[in-house]
């Protein structure tokens, strides 16, 4: 890292510990111990490399104007918490940060640095209540890196919809994963999850219906349905053509499919997209 470049990072904590909450009381680094304390060990090792040096000092630099919202003691706590979380693991994926951050052109480098990919990742860890959510978005965006060529619709989208889902949603939502891109230790069933999280079957349905909703499940009635109206059609088709025909032929009553009363579901092409972004960076 040269000189500049640690001027530039060091600058840009100043600046942080300058800010204001709008209340008039100085809110320093000095008042968050293990933020400081966490910032601090990072910006003075020089065994981290410049990629991430930048792109943790941008990161700092941008929640800046955040903290002029800061009214709350619990809002402060969860900043740091998550800004704390956020820190540490880009400290411990730099290796994989810099790797990925080389392999793309220098436009989208500086959107994930310094621009909208950055500023939408910092926007969801922010305000996140649940520390898993902040890792998953840590993870999503460093995996969104590994994208050969990722567009600005991808990568809004993605956090959007990771923004409206909890961690028993994607608890949930893994249950439908393949087990080949599980381990043994990842399995679990419905009945577990409804007893670790104390949720009786109206609760599990209905989280099912909200990642449906999300496109992340499928429901196999709905697919029936939808193939039913498709041989309803082709029949309706047939029997029309057969009616103007001068030689009309029988035509045989369409096999349906059954339509079951209990609901079930199937993980989509993005659910499954999804959890891949999530998964720990390797």
């Amino acid at each position: 890292m040269n000189d500049n470049q640690v001027s530039e990072t060091k600058g840009i904590v100043k600046d942080l510990a300058g800010s204001t909450v709008e209340v008039g009381t100085s809110l320093v680094i000095e008042n968050l111990p293990e933020f400081g304390a966490e910032v601090a060990g990072i910006i003075g090792n020089e065994a981290i490399g410049a990629t991430i040096q930048t792109l943790t000092g941008g990161l700092l630099g941008a929640v800046a104007p955040s903290l002029l919202g800061v009214k709350l003691s619990f809002q402060q706590k969860r900043f740091e918490r998550n800004m704390i979380k956020m820190v540490t693991s880009l400290r411990e994926k730099q290796d994989i940060i810099e790797q990925r951050m080389n392999q793309l052109n220098p436009e989208v480098q500086q959107k994930f640095i310094s621009g909208p990919y950055r500023d939408v990742l910092l926007d969801n860890i922010v305000s996140e209540n649940q520390e898993q959510k902040v890792q998953d978005n840590i993870n999503g965006y460093i995996n969104l890196m590994g994208i050969e060529n990722p567009n600005d619709d991808i990568v809004f989208t993605f956090f959007h919809t990771l923004s409206q889902m909890n961690e028993l949603d994607i608890r949930i939502l893994r249950l439908y994963r393949p087990t080949y891109e599980m381990s043994e230790e990842e399995q679990e069933s419905f009945q577990d999850v409804m007893r670790d999280e104390d949720i009786d079957q109206s609760q599990y349905n209905f989280i099912r219906e909200k990642l449906c909703r999300l496109g992340m499940l499928y429901s196999k009635n709905t697919e029936k349905r939808d193939e039913n109206l498709d041989i309803l059609g082709e029949k309706l088709t047939e029997l029309i053509k057969q009616l103007h025909s001068k030689k009309p032929k029988e035509v045989k009553a369409p096999k349906l499919k059954r339509i079951t009363r209990s609901e079930s579901y199937r993980i989509t092409r993005l659910g499954r997209q999804y959890l891949t972004f999530i998964d720990e960076p390797q």
